[in-house]
């Protein structure tokens, strides 16, 4: 079964996507935040996409971005939601053309469509 790590702070956005995941035959592995993020990817290593919102309180998706990509070899297709003005990762040194931004609220069809579509990437692991 393939895993999906979600992370958002709002809870009913949280629980709205991995319901729809559920339903669509993922396993939705949910976190309320970074750190509960990076607590269950280590577990969870076998992960297959990971779906963050933007912004957050205290850590950020890019500060999870970051975590991520400093801890594991494996590439991880990332989904990035947000919900405040235009998607943008300025300020840091991450390209935002390597990312797949979805403007919340997130249209469902779009996000499966989308999780499929980050699933065909051809990722060069390790």
């Amino acid at each position: 079964m393939i895993k999906i790590l979600v992370v958002d702070d709002e809870q009913p956005i949280l629980e709205e996507i991995i319901e729809t995941l559920t339903e669509d035959g993922y396993q939705a592995l949910p976190a309320i935040s970074v750190d509960e993020a990076l607590d269950i990817l280590s577990e969870n290593t076998d992960t297959s996409v990971i779906i963050t919102d933007l912004k957050m309180p205290g850590k950020t998706g890019i500060d999870l971005i970051h975590e991520v990509n400093k801890r594991y070899k494996k590439i991880y297709p990332f989904i990035i939601t947000t919900g405040h003005g235009s998607p943008s990762i300025d300020g840091c040194d991450l390209l935002a053309e390597n990312y797949i931004f979805l403007r919340k609220p997130v249209d469902i069809d779009l996000l499966l469509d989308t999780i499929i579509y980050s699933l065909k990437l051809d990722f060069k692991n390790g």
